[in-house]
């Protein structure tokens, strides 16, 4: 670092700030606002705290003192990591595009994107990202990739992504059998479990993506120990109602301990 940087951030740290102007000079001590030295912002500036002096010749030598200090530690701790068997090397800045999960890259890097998702885990501002990527994906592997990260992401952004997946993606694909084990409303007041309810007859899902909807519900319900509203459970197709019921049956003998 140079020496002139540190001086500079040096002085910061000493509390001084630079309010003057190109060509003018500080006001001295004790002169009346409003003089030929008083200082006076420009339109947007805002001035505060006191004068910048000048850094004396001690803290000129204090501060090159500090910096020789940090050169040789620094050296001494690249030259344990080389003793080591390490390797210094230059490495390059993150890849933005990657870190940010961008649909883009499906056209032609893919694999890396594959790898990326598998790699790190996502946020639910990602969600909207990972539901396209799963959407126009040409890998069913990349497919399935994002399906995953957007069930580990989690939140309410996610939770939404993976619901309109559960009817968009092509059924049967490896893919769309992921998504509704991913699909865990935080209550049955939640207004998601009844949007799950009412899919429980929908003819775009398969017997078993409605089964794996009914039992998540049995088993939140049991968790809670609470059930659908009864308005909205009234207000569901009777099969929707035996299904649901069933699944509630199945999911507490699986949750009672085996007798002994």
């Amino acid at each position: 670092m140079a020496i002139a940087a540190l001086i500079a951030v040096f002085v910061a740290a000493l509390g001084f700030s630079s309010f003057s102007r190109a060509g003018e000079t500080p006001p001295a001590p004790g002169a009346a606002a409003g003089g030929t030295n008083s200082l006076v912002p420009s339109a947007g500036f805002v001035s505060s705290g006191p004068v910048t002096q000048p850094p004396t010749q001690p803290q000129q030598t204090s501060v090159a003192r500090l910096v020789a200090e940090q050169n040789v530690q620094s050296k001494k701790e690249a030259e344990r990591f080389v003793a080591a068997g390490w390797t210094m090397v230059e490495v390059a800045p993150p890849d933005a595009q990657l870190v940010q999960l961008d649909p883009a890259l499906l056209n032609g890097r893919e694999p890396e994107l594959r790898a990326q998702m598998t790699s790190t885990a996502a946020s639910s501002a990602d969600a909207p990202r990972l539901a396209e990527i799963a959407r126009r994906a040409s890998s069913a592997e990349t497919q399935v990739a994002a399906v995953e990260a957007l069930g580990r992401a989690g939140g309410e952004s996610a939770q939404h992504e993976l619901q309109g997946l559960l009817t968009t993606l092509p059924q049967g694909s490896a893919a769309r059998r992921e998504v509704a084990p991913l699909l865990r409303p935080s209550s049955l007041s939640d207004p998601r479990a009844l949007e799950l309810a009412r899919l429980l007859d929908s003819p775009s899902l398969d017997p078993a993506e409605r089964q794996q909807l009914a039992f998540t519900l049995a088993l939140v319900g049991l968790r809670d120990q609470s059930a659908l509203p009864a308005a909205a459970l009234a207000g569901l197709p009777a099969d929707s109602q035996r299904l649901l019921a069933s699944m509630t049956s199945l999911a507490r003998l699986d949750s009672t301990p085996a007798a002994r």
